[in-house]
């Protein structure tokens, strides 16, 4: 007789454990995600800490979280996290009263973009698995990962941008600038500018100043369309993959050697309105960490025109300001756009990816 006293006992603790898990399994469960930094380096290895939390008196015997995370980031191998498909996180628990979990993935960053971790899915089931209960919990994990820099030998200028005043040679090449003087050093300096003899005159590491070789600013243009009579979505996305790359080195070059430098694009930010993208030319490093996040965050897809973009650019009546084309092609029309732009007394030059 006791057997089934037993037997009848259990029934009924695992119809409350069941109902239980059903009522209040995720009660009071939680799960906090993010990065360690907000900007990463294509390639670098970062990390990405989740706490999951069960803040009340009732465990949970089994517990899922799911997720959807760009391939882009890689994951490093970890015992209790599945990835299907490159993209789906799997991860299963169990959590007892008041704990809290805190994990530690290796990330690397495999792809140049804009991560924003939104949610996760939380699964509880009981003991049996015969019943569950489920929610989408909100989280906000940001992270940028900028493009790809690039060597002077890997960027593949034409050989007629190596003569003359043209942007390339201004604004790329070694040593753009008149001298100067010479003015005390800062964390900003690169260290091929110290000048050891005054250094070692006046006791404090002094670097040489330079004025630029014209007062212009640069604004560098990235058209997204590859060619001529595209529809939005480009059919060479790698085509300009390299092209943000291009721009991401010189825009660099220019943080590094103080030059006000500027960015438009007809392409749009992601997960912002689809408006084409300008930012004015400015120096220093807020501008470059703008600059660096809008190339992250730029979207292979077209907002406007290239023909409208350089008609907006028109508008302004720009003028002492140097511009770099980056263009997979230039029509007519385009070259149009172009000899007005120098009428107006600016320099253009045209890199085709």
């Amino acid at each position: 007789m006791w057997v089934y006293k037993l037997i009848l006992a259990a029934i009924v603790i695992l119809l409350i454990e069941s109902y239980a898990i059903m009522k209040y399994g995720l009660s009071k469960i939680s799960i906090e995600r993010s990065f360690d930094t907000l900007h990463a380096n294509f390639g670098q290895s970062i990390h990405l800490i989740e706490t999951i939390s069960n803040r009340k008196l009732l465990p949970v015997p089994w517990l899922k979280v799911e997720s959807r995370i760009d391939s882009g980031l890689r994951f490093g191998l970890q015992e209790d996290l599945n990835i299907l498909q490159d993209e789906f996180h799997i991860s299963v628990f169990s959590m007892l009263p008041y704990t809290r979990i805190i994990r530690t993935h290796n990330v690397k960053c495999t792809k140049r973009g804009f991560y924003h971790l939104k949610s996760a899915a939380l699964t509880a089931r009981s003991i049996t698995g015969s019943i569950s209960a489920a929610k989408d919990e909100t989280t906000d994990a940001k992270l940028y990962v900028f493009p790809r820099t690039l060597t002077l030998s890997e960027m593949n200028f034409p050989s007629h941008s190596w003569q003359g005043d043209r942007v390339v040679r201004r604004w790329i090449l070694e040593d753009p600038f008149i001298h100067a003087g010479i003015r005390e050093y800062n964390t900003s300096d690169p260290m091929k500018n110290i000048n050891w003899k005054a250094s070692a005159r006046f006791g404090t590491l002094q670097v040489n100043q330079y004025d630029p070789t014209a007062q212009h600013r640069l604004m560098i243009i990235l058209n997204v369309d590859t060619k001529p009579d595209q529809w939005t979505v480009t059919d060479e996305p790698e085509r300009v993959e390299y092209g943000i790359s291009v721009a991401a080195t010189i825009f660099e070059y220019a943080y590094k050697n103080v030059i006000e430098a500027g960015f438009a694009s007809n392409g749009f930010l992601k997960d912002m309105e689809k408006e084409p993208i300008r930012i004015e030319p400015a120096s220093g490093k807020n501008q470059l960490t703008r600059i660096l996040e809008s190339l992250a965050r730029l979207a292979i897809l077209r907002s406007v025109t290239f023909h409208t973009l350089l008609d907006r650019e028109l508008d302004r009546s720009p003028g002492n300001t140097d511009y770099l084309f980056i263009t997979a092609y230039v029509d007519d029309e385009t070259e149009e756009k172009i000899r007005r732009l120098r009428a107006k007394g600016n320099a253009v030059e045209i890199l085709k990816i």
